[in-house]
């Protein structure tokens, strides 16, 4: 069996729970996404990378209904997202977005908006409702902070509460745009903790992110937007050995062990 008839293989059997096929979005003349392609599978982590400016924040709007594609198709489940409701969308994917909104209310109040798109007129949270946002607090350790208003967090204690409002959506896909920007080593690694968490679950999460190594650390497949072109997507070792980070980012990568023969990977200027 040839390597392409092994790889359709494997793709047939994967579940897909956000596809984007030739994703096109122009705003007052300009291209911000020209044909762009993604497959985000259950129960692995996407990282999506790409300079500032490539369109990667466009795209998760795009996928959640935020902003209106001119051209290509965008599929939540295998269903066109142009035939899903504003409800529907919310119930199969979360986005945590990078610039987050200090807001006078508490944090329990936030995480119970995440049960929005669930609540009947009466907004009253039933069961169900409480059940998940159980588990949202639980994932992300929120717990302690429930009774404090958003406005008086740390940054950190902020992306948390963020966080813990898209899981409490309850959605098979998860979208975080750069959920570890500006935080520190503790908070970094309670985001990655819980999204391999969400992952052994079966999630499916597509996550945004400037630093390479942190990247290719966390991630099962990678995908590259530039100038609103996807020009790599595929699994992380592949994307290690492509070349693609020289041409796109000027970076090579190098390949390490700890003392106890553990691999990981820094990346350095492609011209040292």
């Amino acid at each position: 069996m040839s390597m392409n008839q092994a790889e359709e293989g494997k793709n047939a059997t994967e579940e897909i729970l956000i596809e984007c096929k030739g994703v096109c979005l122009s705003y007052r003349k300009r291209e911000i996404l020209r044909g762009a392609d993604l497959r985000v599978p259950a129960g692995k982590i996407t990282v999506l990378l790409g300079k500032n400016g490539s369109g990667k924040t466009t795209l998760l709007r795009c996928i959640c209904g935020i902003r209106r594609i001119t051209a290509g198709e965008i599929y939540l489940s295998r269903d066109p997202l142009i035939h899903l409701s504003p409800r529907e969308r919310a119930r199969r994917v979360a986005l945590m977005p990078q610039n987050l909104p200090s807001l006078h209310r508490s944090v329990a109040e936030l995480v119970e908006m995440g049960r929005s798109p669930y609540l009947s007129f009466g907004g009253r949270l039933g069961d169900g409702d409480r059940a998940a946002i159980e588990r949202a607090v639980e994932k992300t350790d929120t717990r302690s902070h429930l009774k404090d208003a958003v406005c008086t967090l740390s940054g950190g204690e902020r992306q948390l509460a963020f966080f813990a409002m898209a899981l409490a959506q309850n959605t098979r896909a998860v979208m975080l745009d750069e959920p570890t920007a500006n935080l520190d080593t503790e908070y970094r690694r309670k985001v990655f903790q819980t999204l391999r968490t969400l992952r052994q679950e079966g999630c499916g999460l597509l996550v945004t992110l400037h630093n390479m190594e942190e990247a290719v650390s966390v991630a099962d497949r990678i995908a590259v937007l530039d100038s609103g072109k996807m020009i790599f997507e595929g699994e992380t070792e592949e994307f290690l050995y492509s070349g693609i980070s020289e041409r796109a980012f000027g970076l090579r990568p190098i390949f390490a062990q700890t003392e106890t023969g553990e691999r990981f990977t820094v990346f350095r200027s492609a011209d040292e």
